[in-house]
């Protein structure tokens, strides 16, 4: 009996540390190249001594990852974003349910050290960690995925979205382009996963701070006039445009469905459904409100809409209407009262601009 309580309090021993130093980082070095870097970061965290070698050997384990990486994050503030971007995402997972007040106590730090990060000079901002380089990693292929414009296009719109296979960008997209895109795609998911839940809003009694963490970004870089007839839209240009895509297409299916019987009687049926607010007779406000607060779900959601079929995407549609729009139907007017910080938003997040 004795003997078993000691084993169970008998401490932990790290296995790395009865090999080789060179042993240990050939495992570093497989994991990278051969599984995730999630498996690395897993890896370092359950041992003192992998973590010993890999903060030895950080830049050539991260290298080959970095490499690519670069190409369409650029520098080190990207990488730090995308962390923040990350992070953000899991509190709102961990935080599911919980209350506001809750959420905005674990997001807060968050927003405090991005508007420090932004306040500092390029000399002064770190460098890149694993972290950095397994968030920017799992995000790119959603960046990407929203650059992309779904379905049938035009012969010389498809020239500018055309990859060659195993490339991850438009093959004509300008490598500023690209990173521009990462960073206004990074700055706008951490931006609606601080300030949004679902239909609430966070901070509410910070005024004005949605505005001050916008501004406290460096400008975007200018794009000449070819680049920009090319590559016009930022993130929310291309959310909104692919949602009111799929506005359209719910409109067809419902316009397709509706079978009207003229009997007797019908026309009140007809006043009747007309009378009704629901999706179907919503105003221009409330579309416009209802794609707005689409939009601030970010892309995961659209790319999951952009899966359903027909049938599904009507009755998903018209049950988030529902959620975000008829459950405080004075929303959208107030929204539409008062739209200084929308518009600020839109400057920010819908075209490049010279």
């Amino acid at each position: 009996m004795a003997s078993s309580q000691a084993s169970r309090h008998r401490p932990w021993s790290d296995p790395f540390s009865a090999l080789q130093p060179k042993i240990n980082f050939q495992v570093l070095e497989y994991l990278s190249l051969h599984a995730s870097l999630r498996d690395v970061k897993s890896a370092i965290a359950s041992s003192p001594m992998l973590f010993k070698i890999f903060q030895s050997n950080r830049e050539y384990i991260l290298r080959p990852h970095l490499h690519e990486l670069q190409l369409s994050y650029g520098d080190v503030s990207s990488f730090q974003l995308a962390a923040a971007a990350m992070h953000l995402r899991e509190l709102h997972s961990k935080h599911d349910g919980d209350t506001v007040w809750v959420l905005e106590k674990e997001v807060g730090p968050v927003l405090d050290s991005i508007l420090r990060l932004n306040a500092k000079t390029t000399e002064g901002t770190g460098i890149i960690n694993l972290g950095m380089v397994t968030a920017a990693q799992e995000l790119l292929p959603e960046i990407t995925g929203a650059f992309m414009t779904p379905g049938p296009l035009e012969d010389e719109e498809a020239e500018f979205q055309y990859r060659s296979p195993g490339s991850i960008w438009p093959d004509k997209a300008p490598l500023g382009i690209r990173r521009a895109f990462s960073d206004g795609f990074l700055r706008f998911d951490c931006y609606r996963n601080i300030f949004h839940r679902n239909g609430q809003d966070l901070f509410m009694e910070r005024a004005g701070i949605k505005d001050t963490f916008l501004n406290s970004f460096p400008e975007f870089p200018k794009f000449d006039d070819k680049i920009l007839w090319r590559y016009p839209y930022m993130i929310l240009g291309r959310l909104r445009h692919r949602y009111e895509d799929l506005m359209t297409d719910v409109e067809w299916t419902i316009r397709g469905s509706r079978k009207i019987v003229w009997s007797k009687g019908a026309w009140k049926d007809v006043l009747a459904a007309m009378a009704r607010i629901d999706f179907r007779n919503r105003t221009r406000i409330e579309h416009g409100y209802f794609v707005h607060r689409l939009m601030l779900q970010g892309y995961p959601k659209l790319a999951f809409w952009e899966q359903l079929s027909h049938e599904t995407l009507v009755s998903t549609v018209e049950e988030e209407f529902e959620e975000l729009v008829l459950s405080n139907l004075e929303a959208p007017g107030a929204w539409a009262a008062d739209k200084s910080h929308y518009n600020n938003l839109q400057r920010h997040f819908t075209l490049w601009r010279n």
